[in-house]
């Protein structure tokens, strides 16, 4: 219908564009059709309002997830078609149906008859009176008038604006004169830095030219030392060379003569019968009285060493025997009942304790910062959750083990469980001896009340904060 419309529109007068008729001229039959046409559109906008506001009702007793029923809709189509058509058994769907087609047929006759210009007419020529003739020119003084006040307005605005921004490039400029003066005090600085470094680079090379030239020169020294030394040892060998040379002559000598017992070449070294360098080698090597001295002295230690090897152990030994003995202590004899819990308990309790304090330790031990740079393909949020949800296992872990562990100590203490048909509870003197023991207990007071001489007696009471603050509010009372 609407495209129907526009396409009527396009062809009616008013508008100096070619093509387009400058009257219309209609019958009675058109008119009447016309007014039929409004009067089923006005009919079908009625039903439909009706509708959405029945709708609209329905609407608020629903739930998020519900939507309206086509049935229920159906029903008050037709209640609102009898209502306005003023016709009853009728189906309103249908009727509706009729009402639009009727409507867009009209209209597409219309369309039709627009286009194919059955409905054109002459335009009158009538005489256009003076006045209107002036009226109309004024008003197109008048509206001259505006839209150069209007321009006026405009030119006034972007003034304004090229002012503003004028101003703020003026800003821009002179933040950019203290940038680039910033800049240039920067670079005076590092071009100041970069000499002194220069200058003190500089300093420190020719600092090791002289240290290279000083080792330069002591290394020249020492060579020459060292080759005055060389040469000095060289003269030396070559001496000691002519040394052993002439006192191995000196003994071939030696031995081609008579051989001499070793006190008659002692007497003879003594008085000087032979020369020193041939006594020295007589008495070590040929005297056999002399090795058999030798011989007796080594024996002579050795035994020394043994005595003073058995002294020192009977010294000690006799040491040991006077302190006082050693008394170990005896352990406690336990039955095997009562001291030895189930091994696959006990191991698994264990085992699950180390485990768990191991995987806190590396945890502590790698503590990870959540990365904000973004250069991570994983987000920080969820590296926080990662990181929040595998500190909530870890505790839910620890609260099962305690709970294990304390269900295991209460199962093996004797005297420290109630059982039930459907679980084992520890019973309230053994958790008040636990949190007494545990709990760091602190002496608050004492609370002396009168009896009977010889029939004192003291109980001992663990309280919490809120208990002891009963107890203290019904001592003041």
């Amino acid at each position: 219908i609407r495209q129907f419309c526009k396409k009527i529109r396009r062809r009616m007068p008013g508008t100096d564009v070619a093509g387009v008729p400058a009257a219309l001229s209609f019958e009675a039959l058109v008119s009447e059709t016309l007014t039929e046409c409004r009067r089923q559109l006005t009919r079908v906008v009625a039903v439909l309002q009706e509708v959405a506001a029945a709708g609209a009702q329905m609407v608020p007793s629903l739930g998020e997830q519900e939507g309206l029923h086509a049935l229920k809709l159906e029903d008050i189509v037709c209640k609102v078609v009898e209502q306005v058509y003023g016709s009853h058994g009728v189906d309103g769907p249908e009727l509706l149906r009729q009402s639009c087609s009727s409507v867009i047929a009209t209209m597409n006759k219309m369309a039709t008859a627009m286009q194919e210009g059955e409905y054109d007419a002459e335009k009158p020529q009538r005489m256009t009176p003076p006045v209107e003739m002036r009226a109309s020119t004024v008003r197109a003084e008048m509206t001259d008038a505006e839209g150069l006040g209007v321009k006026l307005e405009d030119r006034e605005t972007v003034i304004k604006e090229v002012k503003r921004s004028l101003k703020i490039k003026g800003e821009e400029l002179s933040e950019a004169h203290v940038r680039l003066s910033l800049l240039e005090k920067k670079l005076d600085t590092s071009t100041k830095d970069a000499d002194e470094r220069v200058e003190k680079i500089q300093t420190k090379l020719d600092e090791s030219l002289a240290q290279l030239k000083k080792k330069e020169k002591e290394f020249e020294e020492t060579m020459d030392a060292l080759q005055a030394d060389i040469d000095q040892l060289e003269a030396e060998k070559l001496e000691l060379k002519q040394r052993i040379h002439n006192q191995s002559k000196m003994t071939i000598e030696g031995l081609r003569g008579p051989p001499a017992s070793g006190i008659a070449s002692v007497i003879q070294g003594s008085t000087g019968g032979l020369p020193p360098t041939m006594a020295g080698p007589t008495q070590v090597v040929d005297s056999p009285l002399l090795r058999q001295q030798v011989e007796v002295q080594r024996l002579g230690i050795k035994y020394l060493k043994n005595e003073n090897n058995r002294l020192k152990a009977e010294k000690i030994r006799a040491q040991l025997a006077s302190l006082p003995p050693l008394c170990p202590p005896k352990l406690p004899l336990a039955s095997k009942e009562s001291s030895t819990p189930p091994e696959g308990l006990n191991t698994g309790i264990y085992r699950r304790t180390d485990q768990l304090l191991a995987t806190l330790l590396k945890l502590s031990s790698e503590v990870k910062v959540v990365d904000v740079s973004g250069k991570s393909t994983v987000s920080a949020s969820a590296q926080l959750l990662e990181q929040t949800a595998r500190l909530k296992s870890l505790s839910d872990a620890l609260d099962k083990l305690k709970g294990e562990v304390a269900e295991h100590v209460v199962s093996y203490q004797p005297g420290a469980k109630a059982s039930s048909d459907f679980a084992t509870f520890p019973v309230s003197s053994f958790i008040k001896a636990k949190d007494e023991k545990q709990g760091g207990t602190v002496f608050v007071g004492r609370v002396a009340i009168p009896c009977v001489r010889g029939q004192e007696q003291v109980h001992r009471l663990v309280l919490s904060q809120q208990q002891l603050q009963q107890v203290h509010s019904l001592l003041m009372v």
